[in-house]
């Protein structure tokens, strides 16, 4: 299955991302959200992090972890707040400092007791038996509450006190537990306290609010008759329900489904205790005619994957697998099986929406790309395995072996090599050893054969490979162009034969697998050296470990390092004048 709501930042992304409300998810090399942010607008939020537009400080440590970025589309701009706020609850994201407390937005709601009370909570629990919100805007939300008691009177406390608390000797509580009001009475307010909660008596309301509005402005309190016009505005939010967050307990998934051809479409929801803690969009090819056969295939398969962390309740749209069906496929009797409605079917619908449109983008570049190659190879491509070495200093040899098939990287089929024969700097030894170690897992049938092998590196490189491999499968390289044309790069095959790679939805696709498997090689390489770096470097005042390694990232080699000045040794980070001088007095002594 592969996510349709996850987008790696490259030259493509902007143009992948929709100009709708949602919460967007940073996340680095290793799938862990660092970040998460609320957008009115996605792609005009999302781009200020991709240009560096955001003036904020911590912009730049988060761009240079991230490496990509996860969308939920929601149905307003106010669910993506509350829903922004849950997230980050929920995954105390690194660079999210505000948020992490455990604060949340206030609801109201009605106690479950003899005469109940109407309150402010931010803990929702099985005592109360009404709940309205989360608000967004405290102060209205308080104001609205007021209001209601002055309206619609209940009592404040939970005490029984013979001669009454100082809201019933103020007017404000009808004094239940003093007998003052009938049980009839006192639920006859309560119903209607409900009734605004959910939406009804607007009009009713409303009248009252705007009498006081005029009542308020004809004694010249327009401070009074300002915060009444504000409450006035807040009640079209009273009829409005979110789909991010509702009252219940348990675990509900809500699941949304949409077939193009071959390929089943899912946005999948997860709410615990009520709270949405995820949404993923997934696509998944396969040969099933309709949805009442494909679904059931996907639910095996999706809950299988989960290591069988079902739900408690289960909500399908379209509902067109039988409830005993579906619970005899899972082995789990749920307590409701049931359909998706109103704004989550709304929400899933969206977030749906955007993975068609994304995977069918996506599906037109890649045939394109895959045309292209097979022509250029001639022979049929259909995915592609990109191995790159990486060494510092001839130590810590690694190799990394990225997947790329049907436009995506396949993370799980992602392979690491250290490399154990060869000694030193020797990128066409090493290339040697890992082709013979994937050619024996090939062959044994450990590892899933690619339809081309693609290699960071040119003639040389190629042929060492070809030398292990001997025609079992087709070989290519990305090389710089000899002829130095500025950002060309070409593809080069076994023969010889040249393609430019132009700025071109081609050119791109076969770079950023190039370059994701650069990426995978160096953090391969960093994980080994980490803590163990040891070099003449060590031994000069002034360096440690942190300096030693930008110095080496920063020029590759000691000999690089020796033949710098002071002013590019300057440039590295941590490096002063002072220091800059000692290295370079250092290793010209032992040179």
């Amino acid at each position: 299955m592969n996510s349709g709501n996850s987008y790696t930042i490259d030259d493509d992304l902007l143009l992948n991302l929709p100009e709708k409300p949602g919460v967007y998810l940073f996340k680095d090399n290793e799938g862990r959200v660092i970040y998460i942010g609320k957008a009115k607008n996605l792609r005009a939020r999302v781009s200020q992090y991709v240009f560096r537009t955001d003036s904020r400080a911590m912009i730049g440590a988060l761009m240079a972890m991230a490496v990509s970025v996860e969308i939920i589309i929601a149905n307003s701009e106010t669910e993506a707040l509350i829903l922004e706020n849950l997230l980050i609850k929920a995954r105390q994201p690194f660079f999210n400092v505000e948020l992490k407390d455990d604060k949340t937005y206030p609801y109201l709601a009605i106690t479950d007791e003899e005469f109940p009370r109407l309150i402010v909570t931010r803990q929702i629990t099985k005592k109360m038996q009404f709940v309205r919100g989360p608000f967004t805007q405290v102060g209205l939300m308080n104001s609205l509450k007021s209001l209601l008691q002055v309206l619609y009177p209940l009592k404040y406390c939970n005490d029984r006190r013979p001669k009454g608390c100082i809201n019933y000797q103020i007017g404000l509580c009808p004094g239940p537990c003093m007998g003052k009001i009938t049980s009839e009475q006192y639920m006859k307010n309560l119903k209607s306290v409900i009734d605004v909660l959910q939406g009804k008596k607007w009009r009713e309301l409303s009248g009252i609010i705007k009498e006081k509005i005029e009542a308020s402005a004809n004694a010249l309190n327009f401070e009074n008759a300002a915060k009444l016009r504000d409450l006035l505005l807040l009640l079209p939010e009273m009829q409005k329900r979110y789909s991010v967050e509702f009252s219940g307990s348990g675990v509900d998934d809500c699941l949304c489904f949409r077939q193009h051809g071959d390929v089943l479409f899912a946005a999948v929801a997860r709410y615990a205790d009520g709270k949405l803690i995820y949404l993923k969009s997934l696509n998944v090819n396969g040969e099933f005619p309709t949805l009442d056969i494909w679904i059931p295939v996907f639910l095996v398969s999706f809950y299988s994957a989960l290591g069988n962390h079902l739900p408690e309740r289960l909500n399908i749209f379209p509902n067109v697998v039988g409830a005993e069906q579906i619970s005899t496929l899972l082995g789990k009797s749920f307590k409701k099986i049931g359909a998706v409605g109103g704004d989550i079917r709304r929400m899933l619908e969206a977030n749906l929406e955007q993975s068609v449109k994304v995977y069918l983008s996506e599906t037109g570049k890649t045939a394109k790309t895959l045309s292209i190659l097979s022509e250029f190879l001639q022979t049929e491509v259909s995915s592609v395995c990109c191995i790159d070495i990486s060494t510092l200093y001839g130590e810590y040899s690694v190799c990394g072996a990225v997947w790329w098939e049907n436009g995506r990287f396949v993370r799980k089929k992602y392979k690491k090599f250290k490399i154990k024969t060869v000694s030193g700097v020797d990128d066409f030894g090493s290339l040697r050893e890992v082709a013979s170690r994937l050619l024996k897992h090939w062959q044994a049938g450990d590892f899933e054969k690619p339809s081309l092998l693609l290699i960071d590196g040119g003639a040389g490189q190629i042929s060492s490979v070809d030398s292990i491999l001997q025609g079992f499968l087709p070989i290519a390289g990305i090389i710089k162009d000899r002829k130095k044309i500025k950002g060309m790069e070409l593809l080069l095959d076994k023969f010889g034969n040249e393609l430019v790679l132009q700025d071109s939805i081609f050119a791109l696709t076969l770079k950023s697998i190039r370059d994701e498997s650069h990426r995978f090689s160096i953090t391969y390489n960093r994980e080994l050296r980490k803590n163990k770096l040891t070099s003449r470097l060590a031994e000069v005042r002034g360096v440690g470990l942190k300096r030693e390694l930008a110095l080496l990232e920063r020029f590759g080699t000691l000999q690089k390092i020796s033949e710098a000045s002071v002013e590019e040794l300057m440039q590295t980070s941590g490096i002063t004048r002072e220091i800059a001088e000692n290295i370079l007095e250092s290793l010209k002594k032992e040179g």
